[in-house]
C-alpha cells in the first residue's frame, strides 16, 4: 500500500527547524543541593561528599547478606523508601511492624507482595524462592500490657531469626524497640553476632541520638539525612567513624530527601536523593 506523503509548503521554504525541548532524564535538583557540589568545609577546606543520581546509586550499591544497615532521618526525609528500594535484593525479609495499622508503613510493603502476618516463621517452605513478611503481633491491650506482648513476641521472633540464619530484619523503629519494647539485647545480639549467621539487621530511626550506639558501629552502610541541630549532627559524625569535619558540615546542609551515604568498611562518602514515588 502507497504511503500518501504531503509536500512541504512553499511558504515554509527556508524557514528555520523548530527546537524540540530538552528531555530530562531525571528530577531537576535544586539550588542547595548543586551548592554543596563545590562546597569545602569551613576549617580544612575539603570538598563535601560528591552527588550520585538515585537511580545509578541503586545500580550500583552493593550488600552482603549480613552486612548491617542503619538510616536516621526525620519523618518524610524519604527512609521508608530507600529501605523498600535495597530490601527488594534481599529473598528472606521480615518486617518487624510495631503499630497494630499503619497505612503509610505497611501498605507499600504490602503493594510489593509482602504477607501480613500475626505470627512469625523463621522456617521457609521448601521450594519457596522468598518469603517477605509484615510481622505486625496484635494485641487488644493497650499501655504496658500491650507493649509486654509485643516484646514477647518480637523477642521470640528475633531470636528464632538468629537461630535459623539468613533472614533479613527491618526494625522501622529501632528506638521504640530498644526503649520502649526493652529489645536492645536482642537486637545488639544480632547486629554482634548475626554476621556470621548470616542474619543482617536493617535498623531505622528519627531520632539520631537516643538509640543504640551499635546502631552505628556495627551497620556497614549508613544512611543520614540532614539534621539543622548542630548538637545531633557533631553526634552522628561522632559515632560514624569518618571524617568527622566533613559529616557533620555535610548532615547539618543537606536539602531535603538528600542524604549521605557512609561505607564503614571501604571509607566510601557520596550523596544522593531519594525519590519518591
Amino acid at each position: 500500500m502507497a504511503v500518501r506523503t504531503t509536500p512541504r509548503s512553499p511558504s515554509l521554504r527556508g524557514a528555520r527547524t523548530p527546537q524540540l525541548p530538552r528531555i530530562r532524564l531525571a528530577p531537576m535538583r535544586p539550588g542547595g543541593s548543586l551548592a554543596l557540589d563545590q562546597k569545602q568545609t569551613a576549617r580544612s577546606k575539603q570538598t563535601l561528599p560528591p552527588f550520585v543520581r538515585w537511580d545509578e546509586f541503586l545500580s550500583e550499591f552493593r550488600w552482603r547478606q549480613g552486612e548491617h544497615l542503619t538510616t536516621i532521618g526525620p519523618t518524610g526525609s524519604g527512609k521508608t523508601v530507600l529501605n523498600r528500594a535495597l530490601l527488594a535484593q534481599w529473598r528472606y525479609v521480615v518486617i518487624l511492624g510495631v503499630k497494630n495499622r499503619d497505612p503509610e508503613l505497611y501498605g507499600p510493603f504490602q503493594a510489593q507482595g509482602y504477607e501480613l502476618v500475626r505470627h512469625f516463621n523463621p522456617d521457609v517452605p521448601v521450594g519457596a524462592e522468598q518469603q517477605r513478611l509484615l510481622f505486625v503481633p496484635q494485641t487488644s491491650e493497650h499501655g504496658a500490657a500491650g507493649r509486654k506482648k509485643k516484646a514477647t513476641a518480637f523477642r521470640t521472633a528475633l531470636n528464632d531469626i538468629y537461630d535459623a540464619g539468613d533472614w533479613t530484619v527491618y526494625a522501622d523503629d529501632v528506638q521504640y524497640l530498644a526503649d520502649q519494647l526493652r529489645l536492645g539485647t536482642e537486637l545488639e545480639e544480632l547486629w554482634m553476632l548475626g554476621r556470621s549467621e548470616g542474619v543482617t539487621l536493617v535498623a531505622s530511626s528519627q531520632e539520631p541520638v537516643d538509640i543504640p550506639v551499635m546502631a552505628y558501629g556495627m551497620a556497614t552502610h549508613l544512611f543520614l539525612y540532614g539534621n539543622p541541630d548542630l548538637r545531633r549532627a557533631q553526634r552522628m559524625a561522632e559515632l560514624t567513624g569518618m571524617n568527622r569535619e566533613i559529616a557533620v558540615e555535610t548532615i547539618l546542609a543537606l536539602p531535603e530527601h538528600e542524604f549521605l551515604y557512609i561505607n564503614r568498611k571501604t571509607r566510601r562518602m557520596v550523596r544522593s536523593k531519594v525519590i519518591l514515588t
